[in-house]
C-alpha cells in the first residue's frame, strides 16, 4: 500500500512540475513577445500580478519568466516584485549587434562544414515561410510570426556549428525590441526585403560547405542591421 501511495504523490509531482513548466514558458513567451512586437515598450513598468492576471498564470511563472527575460537583457528587475522593459540606446544597439556579427559569423562558418542535408532544408523552409508571410502580411502584421521563425533559422545554424559553448553565448545573446528599427532611415520594408535575400545567401554558402563564404554572408547580414550611436 505504502509504495501504491509513494508512485501516486510521485505521479503527481510530477504533474505539478510540468504544469510548472508549461506556465512558466506560457509567461515567458507572452511577455517576451510583448517586448519584441512593441506592445511593452522601454521603460514600461512589468508588475507580476498584473502579468499574471492577464496572461491566466499565477505569479510563480510570471517571476521566473520575468528572471529569465533578465538574463536575456530585456527586462530589468527591481524589488517589490516589479520590473521594467529595458530601454536600449543607439550605443546598445550597435554593440548588440556588432557582438552577434562576430559570433553568429564564426556559428556560421564552423556550421558550413558541419550542418546536414535535413537542417539545410530546414532552413529553406523557414526562409520560405518568412517570405511567404510578409508577401501576405507585410511588415507590421508579420512581426510576430517573423521573430519566432527567424529565431529559429539562426538557433538551426548555432546548433550545427557543434560548439556547446558557443552555442550558450549564442542562446544569451541579446533580442531587441521592434521599435529599435525606428531608428533607421531606411524603410522597414526594404531592410526585410534584403534580409530575405541576406537569408538566401547563407543558406547557399552553408549548402556549398564554404566555411570562409557562410562566416561573411553571416558577418554582412547583421552588420547591415547596426545602428551607430549618433
Amino acid at each position: 500500500m505504502n509504495d501504491i501511495v509513494d508512485d501516486r504523490a510521485e505521479g503527481r509531482g510530477g504533474e505539478r512540475e510540468d504544469g510548472m513548466s508549461r506556465a512558466v514558458e506560457t509567461a515567458y513567451r507572452q511577455i517576451r513577445r510583448a517586448i519584441i512586437t512593441g506592445e511593452l515598450r522601454s521603460g514600461d513598468t512589468l508588475q507580476e500580478a498584473k502579468l499574471a492576471d492577464k496572461i491566466g498564470v499565477s505569479r510563480t511563472p510570471v517571476r521566473e519568466a520575468l528572471s529569465r527575460l533578465s538574463g536575456e537583457g530585456l527586462v530589468v528587475l527591481q524589488r517589490y516584485k516589479r520590473g521594467y522593459v529595458s530601454h536600449f540606446s543607439s550605443k546598445d544597439v550597435a554593440e548588440v549587434f556588432r557582438l552577434r556579427a562576430m559570433f553568429e559569423g564564426h556559428a556560421a562558418g564552423r556550421a558550413a562544414t558541419r550542418i546536414s542535408d535535413e537542417d539545410i532544408a530546414r532552413l529553406e523552409d523557414l526562409e520560405d515561410r518568412m517570405e511567404e508571410l510578409f508577401a501576405r502580411l507585410g511588415w507590421n502584421a508579420h512581426l510576430e510570426g517573423f521573430d519566432d521563425l527567424n529565431t529559429e533559422f539562426h538557433t538551426v545554424i548555432a546548433q550545427a556549428a557543434d560548439s556547446p559553448r558557443l552555442e550558450r553565448i549564442l542562446a544569451a545573446s541579446l533580442e531587441l525590441p521592434a521599435s529599435i528599427f525606428n531608428s533607421y532611415a531606411e524603410p522597414v520594408e526594404e531592410r526585410t526585403r534584403r534580409t530575405h535575400v541576406q537569408h538566401r545567401e547563407i543558406i547557399m554558402a552553408l549548402k556549398m560547405r564554404n566555411p570562409h563564404w557562410a562566416e561573411a554572408a553571416m558577418s554582412a547580414h547583421l552588420f547591415s542591421l547596426l545602428v551607430e550611436p549618433g
